[in-house]
């Protein structure tokens, strides 16, 4: 045998002529997912998640950032909304007493003539 994880096995039950022996030793030395690998992963996969959270956190807070800003944009857009709406109904109501001021004219107009030409006859 070869190596020493090999020798191992041996001590451990199974026999020398045995080649499923070697190549075991052998897959387990350069292929078999050690508990170090395992733990430099598990801290990997850590750092990763960490920077993932730090990420997330900057573009939740730039959405924020983002939404206060339109909200606001809105809020705006509201008020001068509202505003135009009060002018034209500010222009509607002077419209409306002109035409009320009209009408009364042209009917007290219209009475006086209808009583000159009654009185008249």
């Amino acid at each position: 045998m070869s190596g020493v994880p090999a020798f191992r096995l041996v001590e451990a039950g199974f026999s020398q002529p045995q080649p499923q022996v070697e190549a075991l030793a052998e897959f387990m030395q350069t292929e078999a997912v050690r508990r170090s690998d395992l733990i430099e992963a598990k801290a990997e996969l850590k750092a990763d998640i960490s920077g993932l959270r730090v990420e997330l956190k900057a573009e939740i807070s730039e959405l924020r950032t983002e939404i206060s800003g339109l909200r606001t944009e809105l809020k705006t857009d509201i008020e001068n909304v509202e505003h135009r709406f009060e002018l034209q109904v500010s222009d509607v109501k002077g419209t409306l007493r002109l035409h009320n001021w009209m009408i009364g004219f042209n009917i007290a107009l219209s009475l006086i003539i209808l009583g000159k030409l009654f009185i008249a006859h």
